[in-house]
């Protein structure tokens, strides 16, 4: 799988590992994970942030009743629970479960000592600062195509950071988690799938899709007006 998602993000962490390799190899701990595997849950204690070396993870959250809703699937090159790295106030939580939907390797980033690091380099703080900022937009950007667009349009956005536009490419999650995922049912998934392959926007091979066509969905605002 292709490193998807937030060109921003991952240039800012590139820039990161390029002038301070010796520091991040110092801090970073290496973690064997296997496909199942709980990384974190909601409410455990925040004592670090994970980079993405090779398998597929989900962060989701669960309802009182059990419920899972999908936040975020991540892939290799990204990075899981940055954002609270900064939160000022202890004790401070993880604010979802993370699973491992493929089995991969994960580095570790102690929180005590990361921030010890960039505290200690104005540079790397900038940038890292900008990490977050653009992990927590990715969020807020999400939402809003969750409360603006059209499934269709939802699913091709979701096949698109998977790397659909240039491959076929296999789904990393299950229809009914895709579901989960942009905010809608699993029957309208397969309802906006079909008409997606029907008009020829999406083709089909062995269980894997590529698309066709670009998708050009309406305009949308980050902060819509108030009415």
């Amino acid at each position: 799988m292709t490193k998807t998602l937030n060109v921003e993000t991952s240039e800012h962490w590139a820039e990161i590992q390029k002038e301070f390799p010796n520091e991040l190899l110092s801090i970073g701990i290496r973690k064997k994970i296997i496909k199942g595997e709980v990384v974190f849950g909601e409410r455990d204690p925040y004592d670090g942030f994970f980079e993405i070396k090779s398998g597929i993870f989900k962060v989701y959250s669960l309802s009182q009743d059990g419920k899972e809703a999908i936040l975020k699937v991540f892939y290799p090159g990204e990075l899981i629970a940055s954002h609270p790295i900064f939160q000022p106030n202890e004790p401070c939580f993880y604010p979802a479960f993370c699973e491992a939907l493929k089995e991969g390797e994960l580095i570790y980033y102690p929180k005590r000592e990361f921030t010890s690091f960039l505290f200690e380099n104005t540079k790397a703080l900038y940038l890292f600062s900008a990490v977050t900022i653009q992990h927590l937009n990715y969020f807020r950007k999400k939402l809003v195509e969750n409360l603006h667009l059209s499934v269709k349009d939802r699913i091709l956005n979701f096949l698109k950071e998977c790397g659909a536009s240039q491959k076929f490419i296999t789904l990393p999650i299950s229809k009914n988690q895709l579901a989960s995922l942009i905010g809608t049912t699993p029957e309208s998934v397969s309802r906006a799938f079909r008409s997606l392959l029907d008009e020829c926007i999406l083709e089909e091979k062995d269980s894997s899709y590529k698309i066709l066509k670009e998708n050009h969905p309406k305009q949308i605002h980050e902060y819509p007006a108030l009415r």
